[in-house]
């Protein structure tokens, strides 16, 4: 386990905040595999609903890439210098004061989880409810993307007026 966050912290440099999401994609994964190829060959295994399977993994896949996509925009459209230690500082107190948003995420792996790996295999365990897992995952998505979009915004405006600007000729 350790072997691989290390190589997802500094070969695929995920932030550790952002760890929750790969458990994301990997439990839909997961999702996926028992639906294609233990579903079929186990009787005692239960399909997960196609329809909720399909949505999360749509949810996650386009959420997720719109999110980078923007947030690559930030990083690099600017041509932006590293961080200075000050900036630094600032970008890890705004993530500190957030660290709710990863532990929500996780929490909604786990129901995840129950619903893909768990469920399908103990039929004692109850579903968690499919539409508040989709109208979760889809807002701290989008509140995880949003936050780094304004760190970045407001380095980008920071270096932008410190930066003398060229008259036009």
């Amino acid at each position: 386990m350790k072997i691989i966050y290390d190589f997802l912290l500094r070969d695929v440099k995920i932030k550790t905040s952002h760890l929750w999401m790969v458990g994301l994609g990997l439990v839909i994964c997961l999702g996926f595999f028992v639906n294609c190829a233990v579903a079929p060959f186990m009787s005692e295994c239960n399909p997960i609903d196609n329809e909720q399977l399909i949505l999360a993994a749509s949810i996650v896949a386009g959420l997720g890439t719109a999110r980078q996509v923007v947030l690559l925009k930030f990083k690099y459209l600017a041509d932006l210098q590293p961080f200075t230690e000050k900036e630094k500082a600032t970008a890890e107190e705004i993530l500190k004061e957030r660290l709710w948003v990863p532990c929500v995420g996780w929490a909604l792996v786990i129901g995840f989880a129950v619903n893909m790996l768990v469920v399908p295999f103990f039929h004692n365990f109850r579903l968690v409810d499919w539409s508040f897992l989709q109208s979760s995952i889809g807002i701290f998505l989008t509140i995880s993307g949003a936050r780094e979009i304004g760190i970045y915004s407001q380095r980008s405006e920071h270096i932008a007026k410190a930066t003398p600007q060229q008259p036009e000729a």
